[in-house]
């Protein structure tokens, strides 16, 4: 783990509640019923479709879960919260921060629950000069920053693996919960598919440090 960027967290896994959740949800038709976030070839059964920012209608049946993290924050991102899926170690996520540009407050924190499958969270070195904001979302927001040389040298080649090896500062495996600081640049590699894992993403949260933030979230969600 990676102190005060990305630590496990000492709370109750929730896999029979997600996997019934899940299987309400699996199947659903691409583009339609879930996302496929461009570049990035997740699916994502999250509460917004990215193309239009509609709400999918998840929200009411995952409260079972929301509603237990609704008591730690009451704010969430609707695009990024609920089921990441793969099913190939071939579609891992490119390096990325999370950003949201309209709320009052910029904080957020994540909480990742893996449902099966396995992954990885690698983090690298946050220079500002190597960094842009490359699109906006349906709403018209910025909501990610990404490396300028992902497109100089191309997703996956090894100049750009190599770029990336240079800027690792850590990593995290993730086989229990997690909370994650997604201002520091990350990338999700499957190490096993099919890979599944329930997101939540609290936005909007008055300044609070990362240890206090994972004190107040196990001492709701612990077993």
């Amino acid at each position: 783990m990676i102190p005060n960027i990305a630590e496990y967290l000492d709370v109750d896994t929730q896999t029979e509640l997600l996997l019934s959740l899940y299987e309400e949800v699996k199947g659903a038709q691409v583009g339609k019923d879930f996302n496929v976030f461009g570049k990035t070839p997740f699916q994502s059964y999250s509460l917004e479709f990215n193309q239009t920012g509609e709400p999918t209608g998840y929200e009411e049946i995952f409260d079972p879960i929301l509603s237990q993290h609704r008591k730690v924050h009451p704010h969430y991102q609707f695009r990024s919260t609920g089921f990441n899926t793969a099913d190939s170690t071939e579609k891992d996520v490119f390096p990325h921060t999370d950003i949201d540009e309209n709320t009052e407050h910029s904080q957020g924190y994540n909480i990742v629950i893996p449902v099966f499958g396995a992954s990885r969270l690698d983090y690298y070195e946050t220079d500002p000069d190597e960094v842009y904001l490359p699109e906006k979302n349906a709403q018209g927001y910025h909501y990610y920053h990404e490396f300028y040389a992902q497109s100089e040298m191309g997703q996956g080649t090894p100049e750009f693996e190599k770029f990336l090896a240079d800027r690792k500062i850590g990593e995290i495996i993730v086989d229990r919960p997690i909370l994650i600081d997604t201002e520091t640049m990350h990338r999700v590699v499957i190490t096993e598919a099919p890979r599944c894992a329930f997101v939540t993403r609290w936005n909007n949260i008055p300044a609070i440090d990362f240890q206090s933030f994972k004190t107040k979230v196990e001492s709701i969600l612990r077993n």
